[in-house]
């Protein structure tokens, strides 16, 4: 389900009109999560997809593929697929940061692709700023190029989005009910979430879905999001095993107990939120070398320490985890 608005008119507008002989040679949508950007990116690829020679590649399948490709000495084979298209479609580019061989390759490939007279749009969730660990060439050859940003989404357009979702599912929903929902959600793949189980709560208790309902139903989201294993409660809760403020792990502090119980947090990042080292460094604002180093540590550390490996059983019990400490 797509709502156009203002905050994301100026991307939809260069989209639906794209023509790859007319169009910069590069152009990057740019936005937070869950605004569209994927989805403005494949109406454009299925428009043109008939006419042109064109290829869609989300970046985590370019890196799994690059790979493999290496592996099995078919890099000629890869680099022909991505380098001959008339346009290039490449989303979810954040998904490269800490992989420098695959940075290095969509670097010759952006070549490639600007030396045989094709286009490429990129779609990246975050901000321009943000595109250093392209490199400095990369990222400013793709800031020379159309960036064109996606906003997040103001209140108002929740509620219409909502509207709308009530709308098309035939729901009886008072608009005051509608409003405390929009003010629960950041984005529309938010609001479709809460209206989704709202609605499935509403048929499991056999209520209607008004204020009171859904003030039931947010306690019992509320509860069970604070025993998801997000990167957020993992910190919270090593603080609170290891008595460390959140701060202090998300800190630049390394006493020898902030330390541990940062590494505590990453080992359950990556044990079940099933986070890359990237990632967890994105989060935690550290190197992803120094985020693998933390984790090399702490399976060292739970093997000499009793201790360790308690509190990191008490972690994992609390997300309900079935994870084994080895």
């Amino acid at each position: 389900m797509w709502l156009s608005s203002e905050f994301n008119r100026m991307a939809e507008q260069t989209l639906k009109v794209y023509e790859p002989e007319e169009a910069f040679f590069s152009t990057l949508i740019y936005g937070p999560a869950g605004v569209g950007k994927s989805t403005l990116l494949l109406k454009c690829y299925k428009r043109l997809k008939n006419k042109k020679p064109i290829l869609y590649i989300d970046a985590q399948d370019f890196v799994k593929n690059y790979a493999f490709a290496a592996q099995e000495g078919t890099l000629s084979r890869f680099r022909l697929r991505l380098r001959t298209p008339t346009l290039l479609i490449l989303d979810h580019i954040e998904m490269l940061k800490g992989k420098t061989h695959s940075i290095e390759e969509f670097y010759h490939t952006y070549e490639a692709l600007f030396q045989g007279n094709s286009r490429i749009i990129c779609g990246f969730r975050g901000e321009p700023s943000q595109l250093e660990f392209l490199g400095d060439k990369l990222s400013s050859r793709l800031l020379g190029g159309l960036a064109v940003p996606i906003f997040q989404p103001t209140p108002e357009d929740r509620l219409n989005y909502l509207r709308l979702m009530a709308y098309r599912k035939f729901l009886i929903v008072e608009d005051l009910v509608l409003e405390l929902m929009a003010e629960e959600v950041a984005n529309f793949p938010e609001a479709q979430s809460l209206m989704n189980g709202f609605i499935e709560f509403a048929n499991r208790s056999d209520s209607a879905l008004d204020r009171d309902a859904l003030s039931f139903y947010l306690q019992e989201r509320r509860h069970k999001e604070k025993l998801r294993p997000s990167p957020q409660n993992i910190v919270q809760k090593a603080a609170e095993l290891t008595g460390i403020a959140a701060e202090d792990i998300y800190g630049t502090t390394r006493t020898s107990e902030v330390r541990q119980a940062r590494q505590l947090a990453i080992y359950v990042m990556r044990s079940l939120s099933r986070l890359s080292y990237p990632e967890i460094g994105t989060f935690l604002n550290k190197s992803h070398s120094s985020i693998m180093k933390s984790y090399q540590q702490f399976q060292e550390g739970i093997k000499k320490s009793p201790e360790l490996k308690e509190k990191l059983e008490s972690l994992l019990k609390y997300f309900n985890s079935r994870e084994d400490v080895n």
